[in-house]
């Protein structure tokens, strides 16, 4: 039996490196009817882009379609549901799914860990896994971040491109040296400069010491945007710190602020030092309550944006199946982050419900 998986290894790699080679070609310039087309790394900002003509960043901008998504997908699966609790079955495939799905969370994830309390945090919670998974799904959708509007770099050279129509141009991936070295390789440089295109009033050779054009994307994934995830991160703390209010009242503050340590420093020299470093402990704890929110949001920017840059880095060198492959490890990572995200939430919560011990008498009450 090793022999046969022996041949078949070695056919595979010398199938893989002779696709290598071929798909290297194109990073050397590949000519389509006379123009040179070649393989680029677009720039890349960790600021999102604002559209020309909306003036809105891209990343609000796809933040209102995956709302758009969210709701329609809510609208979908409530016209099957039985809001009456009749005991009837959900009355179509997609309402029975989302049931189902809910169901398994709330059940194996927020019940073991919150218990009553998890009918608050379930809303919140799920919301907050939806949003990233949709955003994350993003992603996947061709040209998200490669379609937009060409414009003059703000820095630097940009691209040459060549003319489609008089409204669409497609960049070649040639730096924009001058106008004279992109018109050797069919394109243009410039568009209202020349009359043989026009596709953007802004465009020219003088504009920023750059000449051609770059774009800038209609959509953006919002969750590589690291306003969407700081303010998803402030709306979770936000809530949690309630809930522990909700809990525990005015006790809660305890945690942080312990002055009743102070009282213990007259009974010892041991007792006394172990009550000024619990003291000095409330105050870490406090800190640590608002770190949370740069878990929370650098957390999920981070690894979405980094995703954002990898399929951008391999779609431009290797355009051929290859990006396939990292727009599925994309979607796997877009349900991770969603599920921690979700999951943060939710400990933390049962952190500030449970941090006096005085959570469980309220959580049942809370639940309903």
């Amino acid at each position: 039996m090793k022999k046969p998986i022996t041949w078949l290894l070695l056919i595979f790699l010398c199938v893989s490196c002779v696709f290598s080679v071929q798909l290297g070609r194109f990073g050397q310039g590949v000519d389509i009817n006379g123009t040179l087309f070649k393989s680029f790394i677009p720039p890349i900002f960790v600021a999102p882009e604002y559209i020309p003509g909306i003036n809105i960043p891209n990343s609000l901008f796809t933040t209102i379609i995956v709302d758009v998504v969210i709701l329609l997908l809510a609208w979908a699966a409530r016209r099957g549901m039985d809001l009456a609790n009749t005991g009837k079955a959900p009355a179509n495939w997609f309402a029975n799914a989302w049931e189902s799905f809910v169901d398994y969370l709330y059940r194996n994830y927020m019940v073991p860990t919150l218990g009553a309390r998890a009918k608050t945090v379930v809303h919140i919670a799920v919301t907050a896994f939806v949003f990233i998974l949709v955003s994350g799904m993003m992603e996947v959708i061709p040209g998200i971040e490669s379609v937009g509007v060409l414009e003059a770099p703000h820095k630097g050279t940009g691209y040459c491109y060549v003319a489609a129509s008089p409204k669409v141009g497609i960049i070649t991936g040639i730096p924009a040296v001058s106008a004279e070295a992109c018109k050797k390789t069919g394109a243009l440089a410039v568009g209202p400069a020349e009359e043989e295109a026009s596709l953007a009033s802004d465009i020219s050779m003088a504009e920023a010491g750059g000449t051609g054009a770059v774009v800038i994307p209609f959509m953006r994934r919002p969750t590589s945007d690291l306003s969407t995830t700081l303010a998803m991160a402030l709306v979770a703390f936000v809530f949690i710190e309630i809930q522990g209010f909700r809990a525990n009242g005015t006790h809660y503050l305890s945690a942080f602020f312990r002055f009743g340590e102070l009282k213990k420093v007259k009974k010892g020299m041991m007792v006394g030092l172990i009550s000024v470093i619990q003291f000095a402990v409330g105050f870490l704890e406090l800190l640590s309550e608002f770190i949370r929110i740069i878990s929370f949001s650098f957390r999920l920017f981070g690894n979405m944006f980094a995703g954002t840059v990898l399929v951008l880095v391999m779609a431009f060198l290797l355009p051929v199946v290859v990006p396939v492959a990292f727009l599925a490890l994309e979607f796997a990572v877009a349900v991770i982050q969603a599920f921690v995200f979700m999951m943060l939430i939710v400990v933390f919560t049962s952190l500030a419900v449970s941090s006096h011990g005085g959570g469980d008498e309220h959580a049942e009450a809370a639940g309903h």
